[in-house]
């Protein structure tokens, strides 16, 4: 009998021992469902953070590209930046011969003490070079969220100093190959991250590519000025040559050219407008989404019915003929 009754209590200690251990696992598992649960919603609210910041970086650009100039683009570039995102200062710098010189700066809400900053900043001597940051943002063309304290003397000091910043984030402006200034962003209560880093990063590359495309329709546009110009001249001369010559009249010789320019197809006239407006075959291809040798095929069949040596001579033709379109 004995050994009965010693035997009871051990077995109670067990059950009650496999009873805490299943609590204890139960528990457990209810903590690390929380804990997955606060990751995913960590993870949400990281990627609805960031999907908003980009696109509001990209409505900005947007508005940045419906400017007419470059000027007019530089001036609003910091502002529209910081109105999209969450970054308190802009600054944009441009890179001269080795060297960083700020040009423009936004503040949000303290643009007064930015613009005694950036008075400050006017006489400060940055070379960009090594070892700072800037100057492997500049040669990789590749965006750096920076915390001063931990770069030191990575970092140009005029510009810590002046703007009192303990983290940025930097990217390079570019055009082609070619970085022409530096992009700088802070935020005063908070260290940026790596969502800043990347808002910063796309916004000074999509600012590069507005600032590109505005060159190149200015460039564009003195081109077809310098074009029309020409085809004025060749035109007035050819018909100065013809009467000396006692070759057609003018009047007649329009009608001809005229009942020539009618004889093309919808699509040869298309193009002949768009060649008398300055564009080039593949300027021409991408405005009527076909191919450069479309382009080319239909060039020459109008060089041939207009009986054209060149284009400038189809163009000259052209505008003789007196078509409503013709650039005047």
């Amino acid at each position: 009998m004995a050994p009965a009754s010693t035997a009871g209590p051990p077995l109670e200690a067990m059950a009650r021992a496999r009873t805490d251990r299943r609590r204890d696992a139960a528990a457990g598992e209810r903590i690390l469902i929380d804990l997955l649960a606060l990751e995913r919603e960590i993870l949400e609210l990281h990627y609805v953070r960031r999907g908003d910041a980009l696109e509001r970086v990209s409505d900005a650009v947007r508005r940045l590209g419906e400017l007419p100039s470059t000027e007019g683009i530089l001036t609003r570039a910091a502002a529209e930046l910081g109105a999209g995102s969450e970054l308190d200062r802009i600054l944009i710098s441009e890179v001269v011969d080795g060297r960083i010189t700020p040009m423009t700066i936004w503040s949000d809400g303290r643009q007064e003490a930015a613009d005694v900053a950036l008075a400050e900043l006017a006489d400060a001597h940055m070379p960009l070079e090594y070892p700072l940051i800037e100057f492997e943002v500049a040669r990789r063309h590749r965006a750096e969220v920076v915390s001063v304290a931990a770069a030191g003397a990575r970092t140009p000091r005029p510009l810590a100093q002046s703007l009192g910043w303990e983290s940025y984030a930097v990217a390079a402006l570019t055009i082609g190959a070619e970085t022409i200034g530096l992009l700088h962003a802070d935020a005063e209560e908070r260290s940026l991250d790596a969502v800043d880093g990347e808002v910063v990063g796309r916004y000074a590359e999509a600012l590069s590519g507005v600032f590109e495309r505005a060159v190149l329709r200015h460039t564009l546009g003195l081109h077809r000025a310098e074009l029309s110009s020409a085809v004025h001249w060749m035109s007035t001369r050819l018909t100065r040559l013809e009467d000396a010559d006692g070759l057609t009249s003018p009047r007649s010789a329009g009608r001809d050219e005229h009942r020539l320019v009618q004889a093309l197809t919808a699509r040869e006239l298309e193009v002949l407008r768009l060649m008398a407006r300055g564009n080039t075959n593949l300027a021409i291809a991408n405005a009527l989404v076909v191919r450069e040798g479309t382009i080319k095929y239909h060039v020459k069949n109008i060089l041939r019915k207009l009986g054209a040596t060149s284009r400038a001579d189809a163009v000259a033709r052209f505008v003789r003929a007196g078509d409503s379109e013709a650039p005047r």
